[in-house]
């Protein structure tokens, strides 16, 4: 019995030893990572900032202290100071890279775009397998074109498209090729780029600032209708975005009585149509539509995938004016006394 019992009470008496003859700073500092952290997670900032500079009085030996540092920061040059001395102390810890990224957008925010461009080229060199890269290239083109160099942005931009096609970044760098294009006056292939936009999809994040470079695009090419039209479509789907880009149309204002905006929708093959649900379970969809196909409308179901779940959206009709989408919209409403909507088919 006590020849069994022995290894075991020599084994807890050395791990005792051990971990009694550990630095008190080397004990509490995973503990005191792991409460910063979870403090900045929730959002109470302040209290994870204590907390790390609590405990290290010289962070620079710690990588993760320093990020964290950086991140709860308020002053954002001191922020920037924090990963810069990550990337240069220890380039080969895992957040190297991010936080380098990180102080490129304090730089960039602060319009240092020769510093950010000389940075961000610098750390795609050095990591040039990181996540981060198509960021990197975004923000060394948006240097670049800052600084009227738009071919060495489009590079960039390009660069994206190729090697990163299938990431959020593609929309980015797209709208920024048809940027380029417009700093170098060429209006009708900013119109082609920012287009693209349009057509690969239309729940992007960059189809309004797209909508708002065709608007620009034409009324540089003095075609009135056409920047009326696309400040319209920007206007109905985005109607808090308008006030910010109505001084960027030339004319300061998008004209408000040109005649013919019907003409110009019908030119640019612009169609709406009445959505009436919208439905996770397929069954449902086909019941409404059911409803309104015995009425005699022309109803079809649209499937969509948000955020990994499909959608179905119920929709009548196709409608080569907003107003007429509008008039049979508030017929429906006042027959059935449901709201719907009007959206581009």
């Amino acid at each position: 019995m006590t020849r069994r019992i022995l290894p075991r009470g020599i084994c807890s008496l050395f791990l005792l030893f051990m971990l009694l003859s550990l630095p008190q700073g080397g004990l509490l500092l995973c503990q005191t990572l792991e409460d910063a952290v979870r403090h900045f997670q929730a959002g109470r900032l302040d209290r994870a900032k204590r907390i790390l500079q609590d405990q290290a009085d010289e962070p620079a030996d710690e990588p993760e202290i320093l990020f964290y540092l950086g991140r709860v920061e308020e002053r954002g040059d001191l922020s920037a100071r924090y990963f810069q001395s990550i990337t240069e102390r220890c380039p080969d810890w895992a957040k190297s890279a991010e936080a380098g990224l990180l102080a490129c957008k304090y730089e960039f925010c602060r319009d240092m775009n020769l510093t950010t461009i000389e940075r961000a080229e610098r750390l795609r060199e050095e990591y040039m397998e990181s996540e981060v890269t198509p960021a990197l290239l975004w923000i060394s083109g948006c240097s670049f074109l800052a600084i009227e160099q738009a071919d060495s942005a489009l590079l960039r931009f390009g660069q994206i498209l190729r090697s990163f096609s299938g990431s959020s970044w593609a929309q980015w760098a797209q709208l920024g090729r048809g940027d380029c294009f417009f700093a170098n006056q060429d209006y009708h292939q900013a119109v082609t780029e920012y287009d693209k936009i349009l057509d690969v999809n239309r729940y992007s994040q960059a189809f309004p600032f797209a909508l708002s470079g065709l608007a620009r695009s034409f009324a540089r090419l003095e075609d009135p209708e056409r920047a009326l039209l696309y400040h319209n479509l920007l206007r109905e789907r985005y109607p808090r975005s308008v006030e910010s880009i109505q001084n960027l149309i030339e004319t300061g204002r998008p004209p408000t009585g040109v005649r013919g905006a019907d003409q110009a929708e019908r030119m640019a093959g612009v169609r709406y149509t009445i959505q009436l649900g919208v439905f996770g379970e397929r069954q449902n969809a086909l019941r409404l539509r059911s409803q309104f196909e015995e009425q005699g409308y022309s109803v079809r179901i649209r499937s969509k995938t948000i955020g990994g779940k499909e959608y179905r959206s119920v929709q009548l009709g196709s409608f080569v004016s907003y107003q007429e989408a509008l008039r049979v919209k508030e017929e429906l409403e006042s027959q059935t006394g449901e709201s719907y909507r009007i959206v581009i088919r």
